[in-house]
């Protein structure tokens, strides 16, 4: 009995007549008929007698009733989790560094929250830990910057900026700096960690300069770096949306020659995205 055949035969079993089974199965009567008919031949042995125009099950039906209704009910189950995984579990776990989850993902996530359909974690952190969190299935997904990751991530340019200097007010009212000035002026130039993605660019375009020039300063944290600015400290070399969330309290130029940065999305190969994670990403992308 295959599971099209088990369906019929619970469906008139609980019904008590074709009609009625035909009915609950959006099926035409002759079509139960005859699965039903073709059930009883492959069994070898009838499952109903017609008495006066009606089913009335046999003995042996009534034995088969129990188990069928045990596969039947488990084969309710697996559509409510078919139907589920296409609609999408919508529970996303995402990755992403501080300043990106709050200028880029926050957003978005309060959009979808305030539509009821999704439950969502964020996890802040670096680069490394991020791509550690992917692999051990910690996150669903992550958004980070660079192009660079393990070979067992998937990488997906999201979008490209260009970073940007900001300096204390009183500073500078330049609307664009160059890197060289920066370097050699007496103001200190606030460097980022060359283990950071944004970090090793802003190294390597310094060391192209400056061979020799080391920061007097350097720290891992984007909005550190713009804090010391706050603070006087000098000036600092950032993405562009850290340098908007201190838009009221530093001055932002652009710098020469630009340095070009890339905002990505990372999953584990081993771990394709899901319905909803995928839905997810769409819209991100639609909104930035």
């Amino acid at each position: 009995m295959n599971l099209r055949q088990l369906e019929i035969f619970y469906a008139v079993m609980k019904s008590g007549t074709v009609s009625g089974a035909a009915k609950q199965l959006h099926v035409s009567q002759p079509n139960v008929t005859r699965v039903l008919s073709h059930t009883e031949q492959q069994l070898g042995f009838a499952l109903f007698e017609r008495v006066k125009g009606r089913l009335v099950p046999t003995k042996e039906a009534h034995l088969l009733l129990p188990e069928a209704e045990k596969i039947y009910q488990q084969l309710g189950q697996f559509r409510n989790l078919t139907n589920r995984i296409k609609a999408g579990e919508k529970h996303l776990t995402i990755g992403a560094p501080p300043i990106l989850s709050a200028a880029m993902l926050s957003p978005l996530i309060a959009q979808l929250c305030k539509s009821g359909d999704y439950n969502i974690e964020i996890s802040t952190g670096n680069q490394d830990e991020l791509c550690d969190a992917l692999l051990k299935n910690q996150i669903d997904l992550a958004i980070c910057f660079g192009q660079d990751a393990p070979p067992s991530l998937v990488q997906k340019t999201l979008l490209t900026s260009e970073m940007c200097v900001i300096t204390p007010p009183q500073d500078s009212s330049d609307e664009v700096i160059c890197l060289k000035q920066l370097l050699s002026s007496d103001k200190t130039l606030i460097g980022l960690d060359s283990r950071d993605p944004l970090g090793a660019q802003l190294h390597q375009a310094i060391h192209a300069l400056e061979p020799e020039y080391h920061p007097s300063i350097s720290v891992r944290n984007y909005s550190s770096a713009a804090e010391l600015v706050v603070h006087e400290v000098g000036c600092a070399i950032v993405d562009p949306w850290t340098a908007h969330q201190y838009k009221d309290r530093v001055h932002r130029a652009r710098l020469t020659p630009t340095i070009d940065i890339t905002v990505s999305l990372l999953y584990a190969e081993h771990n394709p995205l899901s319905i909803s994670a995928r839905n997810f990403v769409q819209q991100l992308e639609a909104s930035l």
